[in-house]
């Protein structure tokens, strides 16, 4: 039996485990099967699983022209299920296709070199040449760096927009004619209902399975798992053993989970083909619906799309300037601010203090440093704006929070979580090792 417990950004922690089902598979009648497909009413074995995920992949680029054999095509890994799953299904499908993944290290701390190993190891498997683009090196900033701006608290929507912007760009750079995302069945649903309340009907068009460029020289746009549940992206990674992620986002915690993926989950309960009803009437009946619509109202009304001169990617903004770039220049403007701090650097800070023990309360009375209060991060995980009120009510405004843990790479989600809801708050760095070490030298001299 094979088991993995997964988190994605905001979204409850997905858990598959993967055994016999005491049956035999429908497609090959030898293997037992591990997989029940209820919307389409089969029992799959692990080899007849990932022949059909990658058929129906190749059947999704065929159907909509994703690509041609002389189009070089590059996928955008994070490092999550979603775009691994893809990318080794695509090389599977095309293996004659010239594929290349390129990954970006946001820089967040912890978590961005995770995911690197995860990428780097996943494309030697994969035998596809991979491309890094460095945020830090090439820019001059990280993502940790906008919790010092107004964006603090929309980190996840800032987050998506240097991706996108960089990952366009990335394309251009190394010459691909198209760009494929890990963009799934529920993330597609899930979206399209969220804009249809809001009336946003642009965004619902702009969901469809292949999106041609906005300004010439661009690549094109396609999203190959469109039509792929969610949970069959984990369980293709699972049966073939593919490099994954295997820890939070610092940036997750307190995100917003979609109430739309809720209720979709809810329906899919009574009828299992829900999500894919909903996705065929917003492709056939409602962007078609809304496209004529819009061509008409352009005799009217003109939106053009120029090319942003600072980077030169598309934007509609009147005054040319991307929502990417607008942001990088506000970031600029405050200057960078560091989440962690040393045991030296905490003896000189002035104020009031607080010292918050992110371990179990069994550990933190095993030992802990002197003042510090516990409260484990398993407590900031299940509400942190509540917690950062808490502490707020409690201690005051002006007050400095310092998490830590053993070595750090705990406390720090619950640092950045703090300083997203407005709180002065610091990770100490080497955590409570780096505090026993500093000590003992001190007693020394």
């Amino acid at each position: 039996m094979k088991t993995l417990t997964y988190s994605k950004c905001g979204l409850p922690a997905m858990k598959v485990e993967v055994k016999g089902l005491g049956v035999k598979c429908s497609e090959c009648g030898q293997e037992e099967a591990v997989i029940e497909l209820k919307y389409a009413r089969k029992k799959l074995c692990s080899n007849c699983f990932t022949d059909f995920f990658v058929r129906r992949v190749k059947r999704t680029v065929d159907k909509h022209r994703m690509f041609g054999p002389k189009d070089r095509v590059a996928v955008a890994l994070s490092g999550g299920k979603d775009s691994v799953a893809l990318l080794d299904a695509l090389k599977r499908a095309f293996p004659k296709q010239d594929i290349i993944a390129f990954y970006i290290d946001l820089g967040i701390h912890y978590y961005s070199d995770h995911l690197r190993q995860k990428v780097q190891a996943l494309t030697e498997k994969v035998r596809v040449p991979l491309h890094i683009y460095d945020l830090k090196d090439r820019e001059g900033y990280v993502i940790d760096d906008f919790l010092t701006t107004k964006f603090r608290s929309k980190m996840c929507s800032v987050c998506g927009i240097v991706k996108r912007a960089v990952f366009t760009q990335m394309a251009k750079e190394i010459g691909a004619t198209v760009m494929a995302t890990g963009h799934n069945l529920d993330d597609t649903v899930g979206t399209m209902l969220s804009a249809f309340f809001a009336g946003d009907f642009e965004s619902i068009s702009r969901l469809k399975p292949v999106l041609k460029p906005l300004i010439p020289g661009q690549p094109k746009k396609i999203k190959p798992l469109f039509n792929t549940p969610e949970v069959e992206d984990l369980y293709y990674v699972v049966l073939n053993d593919l490099p994954v992620q295997e820890c939070h986002c610092p940036h997750s915690f307190g995100a917003s989970v979609s109430r739309y993926k809720r209720i979709l989950d809810q329906m899919e309960k009574d009828n299992p083909n829900v999500k894919f009803q909903l996705l065929s009437v917003f492709l056939k009946r409602l962007v078609p619906m809304y496209e004529r619509v819009k061509e008409t109202e352009k005799e009217n009304v003109s939106i053009e799309v120029e090319a942003c001169k600072v980077c030169g990617l598309p934007t509609s903004s009147p005054d040319r300037v991307c929502s990417r770039c607008r942001r990088v220049a506000l970031l600029k403007k405050r200057g960078g601010q560091k989440l962690e701090i040393t045991v030296e650097e905490l003896e000189k800070l002035e104020g009031r203090i607080v010292l918050i023990d992110v371990r179990s309360p069994a550990a933190y009375e095993k030992e802990h440093i002197p003042s510090a209060i516990n409260v484990p991060k398993e407590v900031f995980e299940e509400n942190p704006q509540k917690m950062a009120r808490k502490l707020r009510r409690k201690f005051g405004r002006k007050t400095t929070f310092v998490t830590y843990c053993y070595a750090g790479r705990e406390s720090y989600p619950v640092a950045v979580a703090l300083r997203r809801f407005g709180l002065r708050a610091y990770s100490l760095r080497g955590g409570l090792e780096a505090w026993k070490e500093y000590v003992s030298v001190a007693s020394k001299t």
